[in-house]
């Protein structure tokens, strides 16, 4: 029976942290290691190599929807716990695993237990807080994410740097998470016969749903370059590209995770739609000095724009679906969000190749994206100013 006098307490804040940690780099913890991979399965191509850190997105475009529907069936609780069990076995498979294939179908695997924490965490976060605390909290989550992109991707590096395989048991982080969720949380009171009295009256503000899924796609697609790309571009510069992309992967995650901590401050002061612009020209920002740099203090300070850039993303993202989205679809709603989210991150991968064959270099691949992305972030400035000069529309 549910305890309805349950809240949450600050351990049950600390473990929906440390899930929220594997929604944007779970499927990526193992980038550092992509060239040690290919030296490994050299008849593999590099698009093929990439559908490691890929195929998890796939998987959850796939069934993120359902995966949401099932949360608000069957509860957030059992559906998180569940997924953490997936995350683990299917994660730390690759370290065991000796053909590329069976590796490729452990990811698979993977991203479908992903897609049930993105789903379940962002939902217990939106049933658990509200109004000014939901908001420092999403901006904790994207913190979150941010010591995520920390911890995995300077911990695959390092283990990467022993070897490439030893980079997957950093998804035995999962069994930690798991006991610490059975114990600190409890599944939020729902009391059905309101929800189905009340369903008939819902309305779904679909069209800004829809904008905001196309700005989190579009965000993902270039925020991939990093894990997917950024490995083989340390390598062009430095010839080092597995401990050192690690480590500066980690700075970036380093720099999103202090954004996501002040974030309450800076979102009542600046528009939601002035803060996305702000995101894709940092990140458009960033990547424009990739292309330029030939050293390594040039790539340090770009890493940490990106950083900034996504830190501003994804709470962004997040505190309008939850401001906007309706209780009992609720868990439908953040399916889609991961849903958006993980295409993104798949799709990077195709949409790099026709532009890697025409810039001839990763460095020369890192501007053109770039410039796009400050483009897109300009559209926004422009949507910004509409907005101020018509307060209905927003």
């Amino acid at each position: 029976m549910q305890n309805r006098t349950f809240r949450p307490t600050r351990w049950t804040l600390v473990f929906l942290l440390l899930s929220s940690m594997m929604i944007l780099m779970g499927g990526a913890a193992v980038a550092p290691a992509l060239p040690e991979i290919s030296s490994a399965f050299p008849e593999a191509s590099e698009a093929i190599i990439a559908l490691i850190i890929s195929l998890p997105s796939l998987a959850i475009a796939c069934t993120g929807f359902i995966i949401g529907a099932v949360v608000d069936r069957l509860g957030r609780i059992p559906v998180l716990a569940i997924s953490l069990v997936i995350f683990t076995l299917a994660g730390i498979s690759g370290f065991f695993l000796t053909t590329l294939p069976a590796i490729l179908v452990g990811r698979f695997i993977l991203g479908i237990g992903i897609a049930g924490i993105i789903s379940a965490t962002t939902s217990l976060i939106t049933d658990y807080y509200n109004g000014p605390c939901r908001v420092r909290v999403l901006g904790y989550q994207a913190a979150a994410m941010g010591v995520g992109v920390l911890i995995l991707d300077t911990s695959g590096g390092l283990l990467a740097g022993i070897s490439w395989r030893m980079s997957f048991l950093i998804y035995g982080l999962g069994l930690f998470i798991l006991i610490g969720t059975l114990i600190t949380m409890k599944e939020p009171v729902k009391k059905q016969v309101e929800i189905i009295r009340d369903a008939p009256k819902t309305k779904v503000p679909v069209a800004s749903i829809a904008l905001i899924y196309l700005t989190l796609f579009m965000g993902m697609v270039f925020f991939f370059l990093m894990p997917t790309k950024f490995p083989y571009l340390v390598s062009e510069i430095s010839g080092d590209s597995v401990i050192l992309s690690g480590i500066l992967l980690g700075v970036m995650g380093c720099f999103s995770a202090l954004i996501g901590v002040f974030y309450w401050r800076i979102a009542g002061k600046v528009h939601r739609v002035m803060t996305l612009a702000l995101s894709f020209i940092l990140l458009g920002l960033g990547y424009c000095l990739f292309g330029i740099s030939v050293s390594l203090e040039t790539l340090i300070i770009a890493v940490m724009i990106v950083g900034i850039g996504n830190g501003l993303l994804m709470p962004t993202i997040l505190g309008w679906l939850g401001l906007i989205t309706p209780p009992p679809v609720m868990g439908k709603v953040m399916g889609g969000y991961g849903m958006s989210l993980n295409l993104g991150q798949f799709l990077c991968s195709f949409a790099a190749v026709p532009i890697l064959l025409v810039a001839a270099s990763y460095g020369h691949m890192f501007l053109i994206f770039g410039l796009i992305s400050m483009c897109i972030g300009v559209v926004y400035v422009v949507g910004y100013l509409h907005v101020r000069r018509n307060p209905v529309a927003a």
